[in-house]
């Protein structure tokens, strides 16, 4: 099967130019775009930049948008979060801002004005290989101890401030996701927040508390998608929401031949790489949409690119959250924590997934909901874009920590990898003591305790 998605190319000028037509420029979008809410500046919103698409598609002797840096920079900085689309009463498609994506990435003049991105090319293209990215994650770890070490728990609010080159790495730094690898860890952290001690048994560091089914589960059938930055910087979580799955019945298979979705080389202008690693995991993933098996997918940034997949994949892809909200999961224990969830974009904008990850939440015992302002309005990760407007992601992620922050929260957590370590680092320097961590975390715990509550 063909990718889905056309080139700007082939893209029928017509219909586009009927689509503009259904925007009234009525402006309800713009408090929900973030660029603009970071700006201040109508070109930097959905309504200032179908102003430069029409110009583009209905060209004339007084403007120039097509060759414009107005036009470049209005399209490049748009994040993609989809929150327009969402918010537009007149039902305008995000396909005439990718439109507008597109063409400035195509033509010559404006993609020789694209910023650099804040990391080498080098490393860039490697940022979607498991392995390299496993292999960073170790590197930060070893450089966050030392500057714990050297200027305290608070390192990275101290050096905010630095120089513009030194404040771009320890944002990188700061940003990179992480979370528990060892149960162990990740109880002793949860158990400190909720005033409890929580016995384990057993002398491993990856000790796994739930109890898997000896037998053969009659559940649904499941074939896990890992994504490359859940298998490389988050292992620990991704292991545990596979042994969730387990001990709600699920029937696990992980098919070995899968890659990354392709979802970073699409957004840093590789489309021979993103077209390789979608036929990649269409083999891999083949068996599973022939015999019904439901394609998981732990990250919903991983999740929402599989299904642009084609029709195969957009119904045979379900994201963990709505697996997991869809289960009869492991009985929970108490956990008496004030809790506000932040919705990613592409869970949000992208699949409608809104109501899963409360309902979830909202089945742990003695667990308090509590929501942020603007939960609709991006982090600002936007995974490469963050590369190549840091200062500008910078600012909207300290916008949502700030917003988390004042609900009053004893924890945060969300489920895509980029959002959970961008807000992670505007929560090390707004409340340096509001932790993050990723939804099935939490879930896991809550399902231990209830395990550990009746061991003898």
């Amino acid at each position: 099967m063909t990718d889905p998605r056309p080139s700007s190319a082939v893209m029928d000028v017509d219909h586009l130019d009927e689509l503009l037509r259904q925007c009234v420029q009525c402006g309800l979008c713009l408090p929900h775009c973030a660029t603009w809410l970071a700006t201040g500046n109508e070109v930097q919103s959905p309504r200032g930049r179908l102003l430069l698409l029409g110009e583009l598609i209905r060209p004339s002797d007084t403007n120039t948008a097509a060759a414009s840096d107005a036009f470049l920079q209005a399209f490049d900085q748009c994040i993609g979060c989809r929150a327009c689309e969402t918010a537009c009463p007149s039902g305008v498609p995000f396909t005439l801002l990718e439109y507008g994506q597109l063409r400035a990435t195509e033509v010559p003049p404006l993609r020789s004005g694209l910023p650099v991105p804040a990391v080498p090319g080098a490393v860039l293209r490697r940022m979607d290989q498991t392995a390299f990215l496993g292999f960073l994650s170790r590197v930060g770890d070893l450089v966050r101890g030392v500057l714990t070490v050297v200027a305290g728990k608070t390192w990275r609010r101290r050096l905010a401030g630095g120089p513009a080159g030194t404040g771009r790495l320890v944002r990188l730094l700061g940003s990179l996701p992480t979370s528990a690898r060892s149960d162990t860890e990740l109880v002793k952290m949860l158990d400190g927040l909720c005033g409890r001690e929580t016995q384990l048994v057993g002398g491993s560091p990856n000790f796994v508390g739930l109890e898997i089914p000896d037998h053969l589960p009659s559940g649904p059938g499941v074939a896990f998608f890992r994504g490359c930055a859940n298998a490389g910087l988050l292992p620990g979580t991704s292991r545990r929401l596979r042994d969730l799955l387990s001990a709600s019945g699920c029937r696990l298979e992980e098919p070995g031949s899968q890659d990354c979705c392709g979802a970073l080389a699409t957004h840093t202008g590789r489309p021979g790489r993103a077209a390789d690693l979608r036929r990649r995991n269409r083999e891999a993933f083949a068996g599973a949409l022939t015999d019904g098996t439901v394609i998981v997918a732990e990250a919903a940034g991983c999740s929402h690119e599989l299904k642009e997949y084609g029709d195969d994949f957009r119904t045979g892809v379900v994201d963990a959250v709505v697996m997991l909200a869809g289960l009869d999961l492991p009985p929970m224990g108490s956990v008496p924590l004030k809790v506000a969830y932040h919705d990613p974009c592409h869970a949000r904008h992208g699949q409608g997934i809104i109501d899963e990850p409360r309902k979830l939440l909202a089945a742990i015992g003695g667990l308090e909901i509590v929501e942020p302002a603007e939960p609709e309005v991006c982090c600002g990760s936007g995974g490469a874009w963050g590369l190549r407007y840091p200062e500008l992601s910078d600012e909207l992620g300290r916008r949502k920590a700030a917003d988390l922050a004042a609900t009053g929260a004893d924890l945060v957590v969300t489920s895509n990898p980029g959002c959970l370590g961008q807000i992670a680092d505007g929560l090390q320097v707004i409340a340096p003591d509001l932790p993050i961590l990723p939804l099935t975390d939490l879930l896991w715990y809550a399902a231990l305790l209830r395990i550990d509550s009746s061991r003898p």
